[in-house]
């Protein structure tokens, strides 16, 4: 949700411009009962985008996308975005993130 999603986002973001746009519960589908991430709407080359959610319903029109991450609930020493950082900095340089990332999905690995 924005509210506490643009709040993290600008903390990763740190006024570099990286984030260019952001989407929230409001740009999600939903069906039945769960909320839909389409990323097509973000851009209809998929190559560059990547989601990270804590929910695999969001994101299971687009797997190959994703970057799995365990749900937060205000604990301060929770570090798992930083932990991502060296992995989100080095996606800059990969000409296909889904050729990365859809080697870790089978893993289910929860950042």
């Amino acid at each position: 949700m924005e509210i506490y999603g643009s709040a993290v986002a600008d903390k990763l973001d740190n006024n570099r411009s990286i984030l260019k746009r952001r989407y929230y519960r409001q740009h999600c589908t939903l069906e039945l009962g769960s909320y839909i991430k389409d990323l097509s709407v973000v851009h209809s080359d998929l190559s560059s985008v990547v989601i990270l959610d804590n929910s695999p319903g969001a994101y299971r029109s687009h797997p190959d996308n994703a970057i799995p991450i365990k749900s937060w609930f205000s604990d301060p020493s929770d570090t798992a975005l930083l932990n991502l950082l060296p992995m989100l900095d080095a996606l800059r340089f990969t000409a296909d993130v889904r050729s990365v990332l859809s080697r870790n999905l089978h893993q289910h690995r929860l950042w």
